[in-house]
């Protein structure tokens, strides 16, 4: 057992949603916490990855909103504040803080001033140079600590610190996840189901997603977004084409993915960089082909023309093309195979 999972740890995550992040930390707990009881300090309580794992307890940050919508600056500056507190209050009695994404800079902040270990878990890089950004990459940048990278292109994204350990550690399937996989086979699939699974935020390219749907009135799209439907109606105020299926955060998604042929990532890079890409990881283990940006952390999941292709995600054209390519029959047949085959690397 490493050393860090016997001593008593701390964990800190902004949000406890069903983002990516969220999900990759709920593996963790799961699969090298799941005999402790564990102590997670999140924004919210009841709705997210976090809330199913029986072994963890949240403590909540406070973050103010009106109508449901957040107060510029001051929802923010609250939270930080809260936060700051009750890393504080909580962190003198844990020997390690497990700090998710670069977000909680607060508790490596905590965690410095009260000579904790730290272990900092980076899924991201971000594309902007934001005020908001800068602290986050300044504060990281200069607590020594175990930095674990969800893959080498986010490791390449942040210069080395002299007195930080930094690994790259890819994202894995918990045994719950796996458990629960009933492979559709190959030979029967119809090809004519894509999906995608993404937060809801334009950088993730699900208008481009919806565009390809418009061109491609065949094929049924299904688009999981992390949040509720209410606020996907919002979201969109354009023409959905029917053969598009809006569905709102899912803690299960196995059904979904049971009934999927092609699994899709449309994240732009000059918006959104995927450093990862869990939902490429889950579809690999149905053996279901992905198309994904030839930028990123996909890359080192999807080995092109293997189990799937790296393309421009920009060229609209180009994606309907290559999906055509995936679907089609005698393509399709060494895609699959070839993604259950690569999924061994990654378990």
């Amino acid at each position: 057992m490493n050393e860090h999972i016997m001593s008593k740890t701390i964990f800190f995550h902004n949000n406890n949603d069903f983002t990516g992040s969220t999900r990759v930390l709920a593996n963790v707990i799961e699969t090298e916490y799941a005999k402790q009881s564990v102590t997670v300090v999140s924004m919210n309580t009841n709705d997210g990855f976090l809330s199913s794992l029986a072994n963890v307890h949240i403590v909540s940050v406070c973050y103010p909103l009106f109508k449901n919508k957040r107060i510029p600056f001051l929802s923010g500056l609250i939270f930080r504040l809260h936060a700051f507190f009750i890393a504080f209050v909580y962190g003198w009695r844990y020997d390690v803080f497990y700090i998710n994404t670069i977000k909680p800079f607060y508790a490596a902040i905590v965690g410095a001033i009260y000579h904790k270990k730290i272990i900092y878990h980076i899924h991201e890089k971000y594309v902007t140079n934001s005020f908001n950004v800068k602290l986050l990459e300044f504060v990281f940048n200069h607590v020594p600590a175990k930095r674990i990278f969800v893959s080498k292109y986010v490791k390449e994204q942040y210069p080395s610190q002299r007195k930080s350990e930094s690994i790259v550690m890819y994202n894995s399937l918990s045994t719950s996840f796996l458990s629960k996989v009933k492979i559709v086979p190959i030979e029967q699939r119809k090809r004519n189901v894509i999906i995608m699974i993404s937060s809801l935020q334009r950088g993730k390219g699900i208008f481009t997603y919806i565009d390809i749907a418009r061109k491609m009135p065949e094929y049924k799209f299904l688009l999981i977004l992390s949040t509720d439907i209410g606020s996907i109606k919002c979201f969109f105020k354009c023409e959905i084409p029917s053969n598009i299926e809006f569905i709102p955060s899912q803690i299960d998604i196995h059904p979904f993915l049971r009934m999927s042929d092609l699994m899709m990532n449309l994240s732009i890079p000059s918006l959104c960089i995927e450093t990862f890409g869990m939902t490429i990881l889950e579809a690999m283990a149905y053996g279901i082909p992905s198309i994904v940006p030839n930028v990123g952390g996909p890359t080192e999941l999807i080995k092109d023309g293997y189990n799937g292709f790296c393309i421009d995600v920009s060229d609209v054209d180009q994606i309907v093309h290559y999906i055509n390519k995936a679907l089609e029959q005698n393509e399709y047949g060494h895609l699959a195979q070839n993604s259950l085959e690569r999924l061994k690397l990654f378990v």
